[in-house]
């Protein structure tokens, strides 16, 4: 169990801290995750041994930012970042008054963005507090390239209006990573090989990182053949999977979890840029294939991912060689008639399929969303004259 109530959280933490358990804990909205999101809360996760993440509540968001926010329910968001393997715990929080919360859970560690005590969002007693008892703050300045959900719905938004009014003809994409893992670095984390620790710093307890399988690999194409041969002589069960993991929600989380259940390994083939372009149009993806490719690494049930940039996911399924291809029925994929299918049955392995894990949650669902919230914003003065008259009298 990751989701921590209200009532049974003071007894969880005073037991914790009785077994010698050093807590750290952090707050954040999580709307749109992207793998900055995922690198705070690893940096937060090695200063100590429990991490629990205050996940900002609905009413909480609605009273920051307006009625239409958050984008995503926070049952979904909590969701999602409980399977990374380094969140130990979650629990909802009014963002701003953490004060209730730091009371019941007394972490060893506050680990926050500085900004928020700056801008007053974080207040002097909960400082004082966690100060009053031998507790540490630690603030972190804002990495760069910095990209906030906020920011992204923005930028979401703003391409959505501007594609309705046929003005903008050209892609966007948001790289939001500071990585590249053929130089084999994270986020901005740097590691020399994939079975070596990150280097966190002198706060750094000996966190083997990459050996407590914190981390997915993400490979090259030419790769997979090799690796596919490997695990097959070590009577590895491999599972194939594929999406454009674009604005990543929980159903996404779901749907892949689900497919490493039926093997030992996980490959993820991510689309790249140019072939989701071709697929649905100007303004995607979103996100850059390299940051798409990074977040999913994060997670603890993919194994291996890679980038390809065919129309037909046949190439992959050729050098891998998988046990099981893992996908979504729909009605416009029709997958038994595929080249895909005839390719695993020539190949002895076999195709299972499975419906999105949430129906009510698509990328194209929030690009809506977030696109009628920018126009609120943009257009309020014409919007509000609109609502107060039903017609104009002279």
């Amino acid at each position: 169990m990751k989701y921590l109530s209200s009532a049974i959280i003071k007894k969880y933490c005073d037991d914790l801290h009785k077994s010698g358990k050093k807590i750290v804990f952090t707050v954040g909205t999580f709307d749109l995750i992207h793998s900055g999101h995922a690198a705070y809360l690893l940096n937060a996760k090695s200063y100590g041994d429990v991490l629990i993440v205050g996940v900002v509540s609905n009413k909480s968001r609605k009273r920051l930012r307006g009625k239409a926010f958050p984008l995503i329910d926070q049952k979904n968001r909590a969701e999602l970042i409980e399977y990374f393997k380094f969140v130990d715990n979650t629990v909802f929080v009014d963002k701003q008054n953490i004060l209730p919360i730091l009371k019941k859970i007394k972490p060893d560690v506050f680990y926050g963005l500085g900004i928020d005590f700056r801008s007053h969002l974080r207040k002097k007693e909960e400082a004082d507090f966690i100060k009053s008892y031998g507790g540490k703050i630690i603030n972190v300045k804002e990495s760069k390239p910095f990209v906030s959900a906020s920011a992204i719905v923005e930028r979401v938004a703003d391409l959505k209006i501007k594609e309705i009014i046929e003005y903008f003809f050209g892609k966007v994409k948001i790289d939001l990573s500071q990585g590249d893992f053929r130089k084999k670095t994270w986020s901005g984390l740097k590691t020399d090989v994939r079975s070596e620790r990150l280097d966190f710093g002198n706060h750094s307890k000996d966190l083997s990182l990459f050996e407590r399988k914190y981390f997915g690999e993400i490979i090259d194409e030419e790769m997979l053949s090799k690796i596919g041969k490997k695990l097959k002589s070590e009577g590895k069960k491999i599972v194939l999977a594929s999406g454009a993991c674009d604005l990543l929600h929980a159903g996404h989380a779901r749907f892949f979890n689900k497919a490493k259940s039926y093997g030992d390994v996980l490959v993820l083939a991510i689309p790249s840029n140019e072939i989701i372009f071709k697929q649905k149009g100007r303004g995607r993806p979103i996100v850059d294939e390299y940051s798409r490719a990074e977040l999913m690494a994060f997670f603890g049930f993919v194994d291996y991912i890679v980038i390809f940039n065919h129309a037909e996911i046949t190439p992959i399924i050729e050098k891998l060689s998988p046990d099981i291809f893992f996908t979504v029925v729909e009605d416009w994929n029709q997958i038994d008639k595929s080249p895909a299918a005839a390719l695993m049955e020539k190949i002895g392995g076999r195709i299972i399929t499975a419906p999105p894990q949430s129906p009510l949650l698509s990328s194209s669902r929030l690009i809506r969303k977030a696109a009628g919230i920018r126009v609120r914003q943009v257009f309020k003065e014409v919007l509000d004259e609109a609502e107060k008259w039903t017609s104009l009298k002279d």
